[in-house]
């Protein structure tokens, strides 16, 4: 016995050896690689980055070895980083489609149907026409505004959850699930029209939700080592993602049946004569995509107003002085708010919800400032390091929302700051959901701030900023506020 298990691992290692030298040779035929922190056999860079969260780590390792360099994740991944501007453009925008394919894990393929969603396919006309259907039915400026009054009334039940919850709590809450069953609430409406409204459904979709970015986690072990795929532990969490992917199919069947009006995703994804599976795993994205993104950069932007009170009362009286005393702040007020604008900007800038965006890999033989980059190479663009550039940023570490608000800085340096805030991404990749996300991220955190008064749950103990990099950025330590009610 002792020696079969000898044979099998000494088998393991050789055949890792053999890929490894296969891929780096393979690799190095192909182009002349950024030079990068020097790596380690089998771990690659690995040992350089645990410590910090990723994108933190890699700012860091851009300052010594360039705002161009390769990482090697494990010793046959390697992953091009850009930590500038100019370059970042030049992959986002300047040339999108040549950087626009994607990068995800074989895990991925469980719940994208086989990468055939608006984030995990490459570009061409599928993607194309998904996109289109998306951004000028479901998420088309009309359909929005016919969700204000459905959103008003979502506000007003999750102020009454919250205060229901602080009454039996010490006047202490935990804002996070609130706010994330809201953002259920409204891409449900987007999805299946307006009149869906099912608390059951809602209630298990997130739960799925937040199953996925469980799993999700898992999945980087086998990116960084190839023979890790048959580990127990990932053999685990390939058979939770099939039982997920089973759920998700068991609760969104039964409304594909249904006579969806004409303007929700649901009709869109339909008249496109679809598999099942492909429309299913459509609306699946756009809770993955939706619920944490939104619901994390409020959650963000209430803990930032814990430790800046003068923020907090600067922007409740910003809504005072421009609305009177009102009870509810209405979808429509929401840009009379330059302050507020201010507030999501400055929180979007220190905690870009997916700091990296989603993994980029070129579709062809293309160049980077006139430097060759093979097809199929993986892009990695730094979100996290362009938004704290101290050349660009002021004390680019502190949250200061009055550096977006305008005529301040002039305007060569305006100009610069708005090149280097990409918290949505660029180019033909860039966010399909990003103006929603914009206009429910400023109408909920004005409605908290004009409905509650935020603050430590213990006097002089402020929220852990420390963050968790999971499928998207969320605070290590799920935030808990102590709420005071502004009106009776």
């Amino acid at each position: 016995m002792e020696v079969s298990l000898w044979l099998v691992s000494a088998t393991l290692a050789i055949l890792l050896a053999i890929t490894t030298l296969i891929r780096m040779f393979t690799s190095s035929s192909q182009m002349k690689w950024p030079s990068g922190p020097k790596k380690l056999p089998i771990i690659g860079n690995l040992h350089q980055l645990g410590g910090e969260v990723l994108h933190v780590a890699l700012a860091k390792l851009a300052k010594v070895h360039g705002s161009v360099m390769t990482i090697w994740i494990g010793s046959w991944r390697p992953i091009i980083v850009i930590s500038d501007t100019d370059k970042a453009w030049e992959v986002l925008v300047t040339k999108s489609s040549d950087f626009g394919a994607r990068d995800f894990p074989e895990f991925t393929d469980t719940v994208t149907a086989s990468c055939h969603t608006i984030s995990s396919s490459d570009p061409g006309a599928f993607w194309q026409t998904l996109r289109k259907g998306l951004q000028s039915g479901a998420l088309g400026p009309l359909n929005i505004v016919a969700q204000r009054q459905f959103q008003e009334r979502d506000m007003k039940r999750m102020i009454q959850a919250m205060m229901d919850e602080a009454a039996k709590n010490n006047n202490i809450v935990k804002p996070m699930e609130h706010i994330k069953l809201n953002s259920v609430r409204l891409l449900t409406r987007l999805i299946f029209g307006q009149t869906f409204d099912d608390d059951k459904f809602v209630e298990s979709m997130l739960f799925e939700v937040d199953d996925v970015i469980r799993i999700g986690g898992f999945a980087r072990l086998a990116e960084a080592f190839y023979y890790a795929k048959y580990l127990p532990s990932h053999r685990k969490a390939v058979r939770e993602a099939n039982l997920l992917k089973l759920r998700v199919e068991k609760l969104v069947r039964p409304l594909l049946s249904s006579s969806p009006p004409t303007n929700s995703y649901l009709y869109f994804l339909l008249s496109q004569n679809l598999a099942e599976e492909i429309i299913i795993f459509c609306i699946f994205e756009l809770y993955c995509l939706g619920v944490d993104s939104t619901s994390s950069t409020t959650t963000w932007a209430i803990a930032y107003l814990i430790h800046e009170q003068a923020v907090q009362e600067k922007l409740y009286q910003e809504v005072r002085i421009t609305l009177d005393d009102v009870d509810l702040v209405r979808i429509e007020d929401v840009s009379k708010f330059k302050y507020l604008q201010a507030v999501v900007k400055e929180t979007m800038r220190m905690k870009p919800i997916a700091p990296f965006a989603i993994p980029h890999k070129t579709a062809k033989d293309t160049t980077l400032m006139g430097t060759k980059v093979a097809k199929g190479t993986s892009i990695m663009v730094n979100l996290y390091a362009l938004h704290h550039n101290p050349d660009i940023w002021t004390e680019p570490y502190k949250f200061i929302p009055e550096r977006f608000m305008q005529g301040e800085d002039g305007s060569a340096t305006n100009k610069a700051m708005e090149k280097s805030f990409l918290p949505f991404g660029g180019g033909m990749r860039i966010c399909a959901g990003m103006d929603l996300g914009k206009l429910q991220f400023g109408f909920v955190l004005a409605n908290l701030v004009n409905a509650f008064k935020w603050s430590c749950v213990e006097e002089g103990n402020f929220p852990d900023l420390t963050e968790k990099l999971s499928f998207v950025l969320l605070m290590k330590t799920p935030l808990e506020a102590k709420i005071t009610t502004r009106k009776s």
